[in-house]
Formats: C-alpha cells, sequence, structure tokens
C-alpha cells in the first residue's frame, strides 16, 4: 500500500558556511569588546585610586611642609640663641682671664712700679710703666715669671727720664699669656 503524507514536513534548512563564520566573528567582537570594556573600567578604577593616593599624598606634603617651616625655624632660632650663648661664655671667660691677668699684675708690681697702659689682645700683653728704681723693673719681671701665667717675658725698652727733678724709669713689656696656669 501507498502511503502519502498529506501533512507538510518542514525541510531542515541548513545553514551555510558563511552564516556560520559571521556568528563566530560576532561572538568573537563581542567578547573582545566586552574584555575591553572590563580591562577599561578596572583600569580606570585603578587610575582613580592612584589619583585618590597622590590627592592624599600631596596633602600629607602640604602638611609636612608646613611643621618642616615651623622646624627650620626653630633650628634657625636654636643657632640665633646658641650664638647668643657662645658670646656670653666667651664674655664670662675673658672677664674671669682679666680678673686673673690683674690679679697675678697686682702681685707682681713692687710698690714703686707702677702701669700707665695694658693691651691684651687674648695671647700676648703689652704693658707700659714706670718705675723709681732700675731693680724695681727687675723684680717686676722676676716676680710675673714667678707666676706662672705670663712666658716669654721680653724687656723691650728701659728709659730713665726725669720729672721734676726725680729719676724715673720708663719700660715697655711683652708677654705671652697662659690663662688658667
Amino acid at each position: 500500500m501507498i502511503r502519502i503524507n498529506l501533512l507538510s514536513t518542514k525541510k531542515k534548512r541548513k545553514l551555510n558556511k558563511g552564516v556560520y563564520e559571521l556568528i563566530l566573528f560576532v561572538l568573537v567582537v563581542g567578547f573582545v569588546f566586552v574584555s575591553c570594556f572590563i580591562i577599561n573600567s578596572t583600569l580606570n578604577s585603578q587610575i582613580l585610586i592612584a589619583k585618590t593616593e597622590v590627592d592624599r599624598l600631596n596633602k600629607e606634603f602640604k602638611r609636612l611642609s608646613k611643621i618642616k617651616k615651623e622646624v627650620d625655624g626653630f633650628k634657625k632660632r636654636k643657632e640665633e640663641l646658641q650664638k647668643k650663648i657662645d658670646v656670653v661664655k666667651r664674655l664670662k671667660q675673658g672677664q674671669k682671664g682679666y680678673y686673673e691677668i690683674l690679679t697675678n699684675l697686682e702681685y707682681a708690681m713692687p710698690e714703686d712700679v707702677w702701669i700707665s697702659r695694658f693691651d691684651f689682645n687674648g695671647k700676648d700683653v703689652t704693658l707700659s710703666g714706670a718705675s723709681l728704681r732700675t731693680a724695681s723693673v727687675n723684680e717686676f719681671i722676676l716676680n710675673l715669671f714667678a707666676t706662672k701665667m705670663f712666658d716669654n717675658i721680653d724687656l723691650k725698652v728701659v728709659k730713665k727720664t726725669t720729672v721734676e727733678n726725680i729719676d724715673i724709669n720708663d719700660f715697655n713689656i711683652t708677654a705671652k699669656i697662659k690663662i688658667g696656669g
């Protein structure tokens, strides 16, 4: 018997290769586009994080710069104060040096010797004075040696002059000073 199918049958349509390639191309392009979008979003978020960090570090830098200026001001002020303290110390030491020198001169001077000029430059002393007797000048020099404060004592000049019929011996002495000696 013959069978006849009156129902229509759909024929399966076969897609040709070009359509498959087109679909594959669209999928690859879509994948690349989605990948680029994801990478771009990730990089944008990293850039935003980096900008935020840079802003935070710039604020911190400004804050620390102000503090550094204050610290530099304090250092400068400290140096100025230290210079003033050093000047006061030098003056105090110089004062002590003058005291020692003058005290030793007082003990070394015989009664008939007087000093008319005293120059001190920190290391050397120059004395100009007068005496009634030549022996008193010699005694003065020996007494200066005995103090152990004066070194390299050099009698430069001894001149005899007469004032109101009195013989006076004018002298000049130079010596090195040993403070604290």
